[in-house]
């Protein structure tokens, strides 16, 4: 995307509103409907949710059916006591009892066998008490038999049911988010987007997560920059901003939930009290009986208990209704430009006519600022077209509107005489290749990263493309050639390798339009001219847009259009233009190219053929060390690994509870809250006992005093539940979110810590981070916090239970005790087998969540190459996965108990604990978080390479440096040239200690740098690299960037914005340097990102300069201003510069050439030209 400020008065439909296309949110509830919410039940589903419905109500139906059962054996034991209030039961006593010996209705059948009643009139009554019981205790087990027949169908019919759609939403969500067109990600950031496919939290806390998320992605997809400035602490800070508004929210939340559950308790004790208060009416005055009463009173008690338990259930269907509004907005939301409809234009041949014709445009998150203003060109079929202009122009929005990435607000863009908008999207972006400026590979092999350039190629139409991209070779030497794994982004390769590939993936689709944006621009002079040429022969027979900076790859173009502000100023072949002596006439000269007609082809020999064909080099493996060498290499791998497992892992349980230890008090008055909670139970059991006793006692008078007694307890035991209740939630919900909070910015800072290879390893890209971080970090609160609290609680109501029943009955205790293991049985073996899913899970939800973060965040790469049903079904794939985990979960174990319902929280809980263990144990070869080491008091900037070795951890078969050998003095201006891969960028990579040397030495001021301290000496270094990384902030963030150290004042952000020849850009946009980047600065041009990192760079005044293609991105109108720019930054500070353009190094004070790792030439351009060695001939192609 790029930006042309101008006035908005300019504007030529200045009063027309454009249409961004953007929902705006409704005034109204945001929610959706209960049968909305459903939506993606299919058949199966609904017959799924029915059958666990109607066992759902057979199981509810248990606990009534118990309470008849109840009030029958209350009667059956009370029956005889009633009977016996008709007898004189004190004469009784008096005149055949032993003495001392009283009898009552309450002990009467427990004394009378002392008594002799021989010689009276009284017969004890007879009762068949055991026959009554056992009849009763066979129906018992009959509806406990039941109820685990219909518990079992209920929770596993919905579990499924629900996995099932939520797998479905999860797959329509990331389908929908890959069809959204271009200004949705322009809208919306990366990671919240992710957040919105990951995520079961309230709207609060998705919020504040979400944001915290979007931070760890944006610094973990930009970790060298990060790295290089210092950054860490700044991110952590950032990190940990968002985390500590969820914290909040989350304790107010456990708060009121305690005020809530306390309450509800309070209520039902307080029912207790009143209900036995007038049933103990109802049986002395009205004849009730005691069972009657009490199946009245429990069956209305459960039914608000219930409801009260279903509370908690009818606020996660809210915040589910309410979660699924958004998520339902994302799938449901139209776009205006639909990548997957079925509908439009197909052609039968595609011819490749492209025409612009007055097409005006202005990004819609820039409504004011004009980008095309009335363009017009057109491209004849099998044309080659060049579109030139200065950096911001609008060549490259050229190229997005030609995908239809955008609309035009008004004009027309047309090929072969129809609208793009006519055609079938999906179709026409088949038909066009696209090589960009900044290529984007995918975390997947080099095969397979080309093969998304068309489907259903074979391995020899995969080789072939390469070739034609000058990729096969290079490919040729890597250990595992085409399976080779090119890392996130593709940062296992060089710029001009990664730029081959894409070339390579553009070719195979053989295209009929082919939009070339700088593919060159990252290449070698070696390099260039033979994928030139390829290019060139790729483009006959197709129409082909290329734009370009170095005028002198489209010299032969059969058209060259010439952009200004927007318009087209100048139209021609190179040699009509070249004498109207007009814009491009004035580039050119810029340039300094020879101009001459004569064929350079037929004049330059080949350079070395031996050097080019890389099958006669000397590969760069191990095969060609010496064993000395080759153990020192084995000895660092095996020191790298154990950097992983160098330290004996502890308990992941006790570990958790030491996690949570500066919460100890909340956790101490916690647990007595839940002692307290988990103790009332089993007391009340004992009250209710002592209750239907009072009702067998006889004196009117004793009964109402016992009455009142218990009714007072029973308000007692509410308000202690009342406050207990309260306690709990709140003090677990601060132990809980405090843990919480803690963990994910230790997990976030440790992450930080870590050395490149840590970053470099597939397991740990993006989307994975990014998910582990959310996910486990959140997941060890499962065994801490409130759920603590509830097994506190069900463990004291055990233990208070069992104490109670060893006073008032130990024979009965003993024999009921008996089931107490098989509810522990049945808990672990759930245990087990949950967690011995619950890694597969992870796994494979992290893998999902790669899928997903790497297609979004690369999303007009997966748009112009038409995968997004591919990562569509990839993406299904992996959910996929989980769930089939959660069908052998939900059929491989029964939930037993309350206890044991939370097991699988507790199994997800040590499963994260032990993950985050494993990362904590994890030493690093070089800890980016330590402030140990010296600093040079005097640093004069002296470098030194000696005899430096070098492999990179994740592909240690490829020696990249071999012997190199480079002294630089202070102050003195290095450049470093060579092939493609040599080595050039490493050096820088290992200058910025990303990685060690694996032998010899790097030294500054002859230190060796792994004795320095790490934050001084990088805060030494200044560092522009090949493809600059913007971070989703303004550009006044981005600039002071530069500095972490300090506030850097908005006076030295201008300087350096001079300096780097961007302060007048900033000054025209809106908002000034308030303007906010985008995503990887993606509201910005190369050119303009580029200049903004220069002055980054600048900013922090370093000692060491490094200049990565430092201006490979800028036009010749800004390049040789920043060249000055850099040339005078370069003053009195050692600089060292990577160029594939040798005329941006002639004045450079030392020339190195670099090959296979090694320094193979070294002196001033004017030595190395005399030499006529390998430099002569690299510049006898470019130079004047």
């Amino acid at each position: 995307t790029e930006i042309e400020p101008k006035k908005a008065s300019r504007l030529p439909w200045k009063n027309k509103t454009y249409d961004v296309n953007v929902i705006e949110e409704k005034k109204k509830t945001e929610s959706v409907s209960f049968k909305e919410l459903f939506r993606f039940a299919k058949k199966t589903d609904v017959f799924y949710m029915i059958l666990a419905t109607c066992a759902a109500i057979c199981h509810g139906a248990a606990l009534p059916l118990l309470l008849l059962i109840f009030g029958n054996l209350v009667d059956t034991f009370t029956d005889r006591s009633f009977n016996l209030c008709t007898l004189n039961l004190t004469a009784l006593s008096l005149t055949y009892c032993p003495s001392g010996i009283i009898l009552t209705s309450t002990n009467f059948l427990s004394l009378y066998k002392l008594c002799n009643f021989t010689g009276s009139n009284f017969t004890v009554p007879t009762f068949d008490l055991t026959g009554k019981v056992r009849q009763q205790a066979l129906i018992l087990v009959g509806i406990g038999c039941g109820a685990i027949i219909f518990a079992y169908i209920q929770i596993a019919f919905w579990c499924v049911s629900a996995e099932r759609q939520t797998r479905a939403i999860r797959e329509a969500a990331f389908r929908a988010i890959m069809n959204k067109e271009i200004l949705y990600f322009d809208t919306h950031k990366t990671a919240l987007i992710f957040s919105k496919l990951t995520s079961s939290m309230t709207a609060h806390e998705l919020k504040a997560y979400g944001k915290a998320g979007a931070v760890a992605e944006e610094v973990f997809s930009s970790i060298r920059t990060v790295f290089s400035y210092n950054g860490v602490e700044h991110e952590q800070t950032r990190y940990e901003r968002h985390l500590d508004a969820a914290r909040d929210f989350g304790i107010k939340k456990g708060a009121f939930n305690g005020v809530t559950l306390g309450f509800v308790w309070f209520v039902i004790f307080c029912a207790y009290a009143l209900g036995f208060w007038y049933g103990a009416k109802l049986v002395r005055d009205e004849g009730f009986n005691i069972g009657s009463v009490l199946i009245v009173f429990f069956a209305i008690l459960i039914a608000v208990f219930s409801l009260g338990q279903g509370a908690p259930h009818l606020q996660s269907l809210a915040q589910a209704r309410g979660a699924a509004y958004y998520v339902w907005d994302l799938i449901d939301s139209p776009s205006k430009i639909i990548s997957n409809s079925v509908s439009g234009l197909k052609t039968p041949d595609l011819v490749g006519i492209i025409e612009f014709s007055e097409v005006n445009f202005v990004y819609p998150t820039r409504p004011n600022t004009s980008i095309l203003n009335g363009l017009s060109f057109d491209a004849k079929s099998g044309q080659t077209v060049a579109l030139v202009g200065s950096s911001g122009c609008g060549k490259s929005t050229c190229i997005q509107l030609l995908q239809r990435f955008y609309d035009p607000i008004s004009g027309s863009v047309s090929i072969d005489g129809h609208s793009v908008s006519e055609y079938n999207l999906h179709w026409l972006r088949q038909h066009i290749g696209v090589v960009s400026q900044e290529p984007i590979l995918f975390a997947a092999t080099i095969k397979e990263n080309i093969k998304y350039g068309k489907d259903n190629v074979t391995d020899s139409d995969i080789e072939d493309a390469a070739k034609k991209a000058n990729a096969h070779d290079f490919i040729m030497t890597l250990p595992d050639r085409y399976e080779t794994m090119v890392g996130e982004r593709g940062a296992q390769l060089s710029g001009g390798q990664k730029q081959r590939i894409a070339i390579a993936r553009a070719l195979i689709r053989n295209p009929k339009i082919l939009l070339l944006d700088e593919a060159t621009s990252a290449l070698d002079n070696e390099s260039e001219k033979i994928v030139q040429d390829a290019l060139d022969k790729a483009s006959k027979g197709r129409t082909t847009l290329v734009i370009a900076h170095r005028l002198s790859t489209i010299r032969n173009a059969n058209k060259i259009v010439v952009i200004h502000e927007g318009t087209t100023v100048e139209e021609g072949d190179h040699e009509t233009l070249m004498n109207k002596r007009g814009n491009y006439y004035a580039l050119v000269q810029a340039q300094n190219l020879q101009i001459a007609e004569e064929n350079e082809e037929d004049e330059d020999e080949d350079i070395y053929p031996d050097e080019i064909n890389v099958r006669q080099q000397r590969r760069s493996t191990v095969a060609s060390l010496s064993p000395s060498m080759l153990a020192t290499i084995h000895e660092a791998k095996i020191a790298d690994n154990d950097g992983e497992k160098n330290v004996k892992k502890p308990s992941p349980s006790w570990t958790m509870l030491k996690m949570n230890s500066p919460e100890w008090l909340y956790i101490v008055f916690g647990c007595i809250a839940c002692i307290c909670n988990g103790g009332i139970q089993p007391a009340y059991g004992v009250i209710l006992s002592k209750l239907i006793a009072v009702f067998q006692e006889c004196d009117r008078d004793v009964q109402e005093h016992n009455v009142l007694v218990y009714i007072l307890l029973f308000i007692g035991f509410g308000v202690l539940m009342l406050i207990s209740m309260f306690l709990q939630s709140y003090l677990f919900a601060c132990s809980g979110e405090k843990l919480t909070k803690r963990l994910r910015a230790k997990v976030f800072r440790v992450m930080l810590r870590q050395d490149m290879a840590y970053f470099d390893d597939p397991k740990n890209n993006t989307g994975a981070l990014c998910t582990r971080l959310a996910v486990e970090a959140s997941a060890v609160q499962g065994a801490t916090g409130i759920r603590i609290g509830i097994m506190l609680q069900n463990f004291a109501s055990l233990g208070v239970g069992i104490i109670l029943g060893f006073v008032y009955g130990w024979a009965l205790t003993l024999m009921l005790l008996g089931f107490i293991p098989l509810i522990v049985i049945g808990g672990f073996l759930q245990s087990k087998l949950v967690s011995g899913f619950a890694s597969k899970d992870k796994r494979a939800l992290e893998d999902a969540g790669k899928v997903a973060v790497e297609a979004i965040q690369n999303i007009r790469t997966v748009a112009q190459l038409t995968k997004e049903e591919r990562f569509g079904n990839e993406y299904a794939h992996l959910v996929e996965i989980p769930y089939s985990v959660f069908n052998c979960v939900v059929f491989g174990a029964q939930s037993v108990g309350q206890t044991a319902s939370l097991v699988p929280d507790y199994s997800k809980a040590t499963e994260s604990a032990s993950n985050i263990l494993d990362l904590f144990a994890r030493k690093p070869n070089i800890d980016n978080g330590s402030t140990d080491g010296e600093q040079i008091a005097n640093f004069n900037g002296g470098i030194e390479f000696d005899g430096v070795y070098f492999v990179y951890p994740n592909r240690p078969e490829a020696i990249v440096l071999r012997n190199l050998k480079l002294k630089i003095m202070p102050g003195q201006k290095i450049a470093l040239v060579g092939g493609s891969g040599c080595g050039k960028s490493t050096t820088v990579q290992l200058l910025e200690r990303f990685y060690d040397v694996v032998a010899g030495r790097l030294l500054l001021d002859s230190k060796d740098v792994r004795s320095l301290n790490l934050q001084w000496y990088r805060s030494q270094i200044g560092i522009v690299s090949q493809e600059p990384i913007l971070f989703d902030v303004s550009i006044k963030e981005n600039i002071a960037y530069g500095d972490n150290s300090r506030e850097v004042p908005m006076s030295e952000i201008i300087e350096a914005s001079k300096n780097a020849n961007i302060h007048s850009f900033i000054e025209k946009l809106p908002m000034g340097y308030d303007t906010n980047c985008g995503s990887k600065g993606t509201q910005l041009s190369g050119g303009q990102k580029q200049r903004i990192a220069i002055a980054r760079a600048l900013v922090r005044n370093p000692k060491i300069l490094l200049l990565d293609e430092a201006t490979s991105a800028l036009d010749q109108e800004s390049e040789n201003v920043v060249q000055e720019a850099l040339d005078r930054a370069q003053q009195n500070r050692t600089s060292i510069t990577i160029a594939h353009r040798l005329s941006t190094i002639q004045n450079a004070d030392l020339i190195c050439v670099i090959r296979h790792g090694r320094v193979v030439e070294s002196g001033r351009h004017s030595e190395l030209l005399a030499k006529q060695g390998y430099y002569f001939k690299l510049a006898q192609k470019k130079l004047k």
